[in-house]
């Protein structure tokens, strides 16, 4: 499995659990959670390039703190997941507000691309592709926008969002199903004709 090179500093929980055992689980899972970052972050753009690493290590920090109330009711990737979406939409939100207080504009997506270099007009083509996708998405609540991310671009099972977000997996098709139209309604208002739209409902932003 991929290393990103970063440490953690973990300390022995409360509860009895090692650093040993806090290890093990950054040493298996760290470069999926990483990878979840990225994702539910989004491109460069709303809130400006994720630092993978840092939101990284707060996740593995929360992870720390909690580790003695895992039950194992769950799958552990359920609950490191649970646990990256609270980081990283806390992280969001400080974002939003550091913006509006400094009257930041939003930055954009800023790409160097050859189109005589083999692949690369596709490279740039899925990101823009990305981009417009999560400009939309960052226009919505955070319930619905996590709901989208988890569905439609890590096409996560009902089951395993309904445990990831502690809610009935009737409640995930419901959310689902407004998010949606509201996904919809967004784009039309920004972009036009969603149908039309190529790759609009099938983009998988490059992680």
């Amino acid at each position: 499995m991929e290393q990103l090179g970063a440490t953690v500093s973990l300390q022995a929980g409360q509860e009895g659990k090692s650093v040993l055992e806090l290890e093990a689980i950054y040493r298996e899972h760290s470069a999926a959670v990483s990878k979840w970052v990225r994702r539910l972050w989004g491109p460069g753009g709303a809130r400006g390039p994720v630092d993978a690493e840092d939101l990284l290590q707060e996740v593995f920090l929360v992870v720390q703190r909690r580790l003695g109330s895992f039950r194992s009711e769950a799958a552990l990737t359920t609950w490191l997941y649970g646990i990256t979406i609270f980081v990283v939409n806390g992280r969001r939100k400080k974002e939003r507000w550091r913006r509006v207080l400094w009257q930041r504009a939003e930055p954009e997506l800023q790409l160097e691309h050859d189109q005589s270099l083999p692949g690369v007009a596709q490279d740039f083509e899925r990101a823009e592709a990305s981009r417009l996708v999560y400009s939309v998405l960052n226009e919505l609540s955070e319930r619905d926008r996590t709901l989208m991310i988890l569905f439609e671009l890590e096409r996560l099972p009902g089951v395993e969002i309904a445990a990831i977000l502690g809610i009935s997996e009737p409640n995930v098709w419901v959310g689902l199903s407004r998010a949606r139209a509201r996904f919809k309604k967004a784009f039309e208002h920004r972009y036009g004709d969603f149908e039309s739209a190529e790759g609009a409902d099938h983009v998988t932003p490059e992680a």
